[in-house]
């Protein structure tokens, strides 16, 4: 791991299609290259194994970046094994997830996923996974309760070196501003998204993304004056006349 990618058509929505292969693949690497050079490629917090990231991902739902660290340490203070959540009474896990919100979403998924894990693999751990091809990795994880296309690639992404591109808010408004893709939501966009990104810079460009969309690119009021790929962006050129 990571295998070749297998090639498949994928639905073309960006208005960054209607430009030729070459001068296509140069915009993206362009992109890529300044998100870099401006955040870097951090890890944001997540942990290193597969299980602990998993359990962090679905905690850091709806929350802030802050308050899941937070949750996600209390959590690993009480258990020292994931096992533990199991033998524990389900409202304990609740009343700790209850200041992240959804506590009763957070809670019945971290124990759906557990309960699957330690009936499929004798313990709660998913380092068994990792000698596994990609896809299968990939349709183990999103067969788990809570487990979206998204959460999967980034618990493949961040603990298992795969080159994959996950699209959660920020990859997606920022690549829709672009004019990457034209797709409504963020689930839509994985293939079209994995398709432009080649796979060593998917990682850069998540992490990148998603800093760029908490200080910058912003749902609301982008700070484009400050944006370190505007001369790149279509939403800019439209704000200005030039699209």
């Amino acid at each position: 791991m990571p295998k070749p990618e297998l090639r498949k058509p994928v639905k073309r929505s960006g208005s960054i299609w209607v430009r030729a292969s070459r001068v296509r693949s140069a915009l993206v690497r362009a992109v890529c290259r300044a998100l870099e050079g401006v955040y870097g490629a951090p890890r944001l917090g997540n942990p290193k194994q597969s299980l602990d990231d998993l359990v962090y991902i679905i905690v850091s739902n709806k929350t802030t970046p802050w308050m899941a660290r937070m949750t996600y340490r209390s959590l690993r203070d009480r258990y020292s094994m994931w096992d533990d959540v199991l033998a524990s009474p389900p409202a304990v896990l609740r009343s700790m997830l209850k200041s992240a919100g959804l506590s009763t979403v957070k809670s019945g998924q971290i124990r759906g996923a557990l309960r699957k894990i330690k009936r499929d693999f004798g313990k709660c751990d998913l380092r068994v996974l990792r000698s596994k091809a990609e896809d299968e990795i990939h349709a183990y994880l999103t067969g788990l309760p809570g487990v979206s296309d998204k959460v999967a690639k980034c618990v493949m992404m961040y603990t298992m070196g795969a080159r994959v591109l996950p699209v959660d808010a920020h990859v997606h408004r920022v690549a829709t501003r672009l004019g990457w893709t034209a797709r409504k939501r963020a689930d839509q966009c994985h293939e079209e998204l994995e398709s432009l990104v080649p796979p060593d810079w998917r990682y850069a460009f998540h992490v990148g993304c998603v800093l760029h969309g908490r200080q910058v690119c912003r749902p609301e009021s982008p700070a484009c004056e400050r944006c370190c790929i505007r001369r790149y962006c279509e939403h800019f050129r439209k704000l200005n006349g030039k699209g």
